[in-house]
């Protein structure tokens, strides 16, 4: 899950809510925040997803991988320490986090672009992985069909997608950093087909403490936020992210609101 902003006054919100999906993902994620890493490296949500993607990538070798929306390039570093020998490419949004990416990560290939739009994939990228992942992204896209269309063009045939989504409600801190909406299984299988992948697995999982946990962040948006997202952690932040990743273990792997999806593309 991905955590938040200062809180918006009614006129700030009004405002935001005209914007494009687009914008609303340039405003957050240009934004520097001193907890964005904390996030990723402590957080069960963030942690859990990791090891689903790493679980589902051994099942099958591959050569080439990109990461759709790969904000600071966390999740590709996590592959690389796992398979060296990738060649790995990172898709964002925001050309000054592309810029920052192959600086601190050489060794991968980044690329700006707005998935949300048509005819988004360069030439020289089309249909060249084997492995396409979606983190997190489908949520945030004024267009989800657009956004799969366009990871189906990178997609070598035989190639899999593995993404990951949200269900259940869509509430404050999620419409803070820009989800547009959440997935049913039904939906996410339809959406999939529609874009000419072939769904091999949709699934739920996350049930009860990945759920749990999002409904308390939401007890108080504006403290979570501010605690989880704005700053550095601290002992105590370092203390509850243990402590939910030790509950994150007893987690459902067939219900709850964090989605996944394993998708293959077929034909030509």
């Amino acid at each position: 899950m991905h955590m938040g902003t200062q809180p918006q006054t009614g006129g700030q919100a009004a405002t935001a809510a005209t914007k494009s999906a687009t914008e609303q993902n340039r405003a957050y994620y240009d934004a520097e925040r001193a907890g964005k890493d904390d996030y990723w490296r402590k957080m069960a949500a963030p942690r859990f997803r990791v090891a689903e993607f790493l679980r589902l990538l051994d099942q099958e070798p591959f050569f080439r991988l990109c990461d759709l929306g790969c904000g600071g390039g966390q999740l590709l570093q996590d592959i690389a320490t796992f398979h060296p020998r990738a060649e790995l490419y990172g898709v964002d949004l925001a050309d000054s986090q592309i810029a920052a990416n192959r600086l601190a990560m050489p060794r991968a290939k980044f690329v700006a672009m707005d998935l949300d739009q048509p005819a988004a994939v360069p030439t020289e990228l089309l249909g060249k992985c084997d492995v396409v992942v979606a983190s997190e992204l489908i949520e945030h896209v004024g267009n989800p069909l657009q956004l799969l269309q366009n990871a189906r063009t990178l997609t070598r045939p035989g190639g899999r997608l593995l993404l990951s989504t949200q269900s259940g409600p869509l509430r404050e801190t999620e419409r803070r950093v820009g989800h547009q909406r959440h997935f049913a299984i039904d939906e996410m299988h339809e959406l999939l087909v529609k874009s000419g992948w072939s769904p091999e697995r949709v699934y739920n999982s996350g049930f009860p403490f990945h759920d749990l946990s999002k409904w308390y962040a939401n007890r108080n948006p504006d403290a979570s936020m501010k605690q989880f997202a704005e700053g550095k952690y601290g002992l105590r932040e370092d203390i509850l992210c243990f402590l939910l990743r030790t509950a994150f273990l007893f987690n459902s792997r067939t219900r709850g609101a964090q989605l996944y999806a394993v998708a293959r593309r077929v034909g030509s």
